[in-house]
């Protein structure tokens, strides 16, 4: 029954390593989307909602790891040498996922300061257009008044 678990426990890790690739594949095409101006928004959006449920995978697949783990903890360290191989392709796999998670974080933060920058270009935008149409507003607002007279107080008594 342990082998059972372990073979699981394994084809779960591997399971989050395709994941994984998924949301780097994703970050990629996040960072390509951020770097051409003007940026797609909606494909942005979409590509979030994508990663968002990969997410959410990976955090299924860890509770049902961790699960497992806990069935087998004690018969797996009762029994190291039985067990030795199968544990040792669940290291290796694990510090595989480690590394791409790493990855992923590291993406991750470069997306973000890529995003901080679009952002902050678009405020500058629309600062200079509203000034601009400030501007606008004042020069028309003054040139109005260039043809207008007041009315002027006149004397109709002769």
């Amino acid at each position: 029954m342990t082998e059972k678990y372990l073979q699981i426990m394994i084809e779960s890790l591997e399971k989050k390593i395709k994941v994984l690739d998924q949301v780097m594949e994703l970050n990629d095409k996040q960072s390509e989307l951020a770097s051409h101006q003007p940026m797609d928004m909606k494909a942005f959006d979409e590509t979030m909602e994508e990663k968002g449920k990969l997410i959410d995978e990976i955090n299924k697949l860890n509770d049902g790891f961790s699960a497992t783990y806990e069935l087998v903890k004690d018969d797996v360290q009762g029994n190291t040498e039985k067990y030795r191989d199968k544990v040792s392709v669940m290291q290796e796999l694990i510090r595989t996922a480690v590394d791409k998670s790493v990855t992923v974080e590291v993406q991750e933060k470069r997306n973000k300061s890529a995003l901080e920058t679009v952002f902050r270009m678009k405020r500058t935008e629309l600062k200079q257009m509203k000034k601009s149409t400030t501007a606008a507003l004042k020069y028309y607002k003054s040139m109005s008044k260039v043809n207008y007279i007041d009315p002027q107080l006149m004397d109709k008594k002769k």
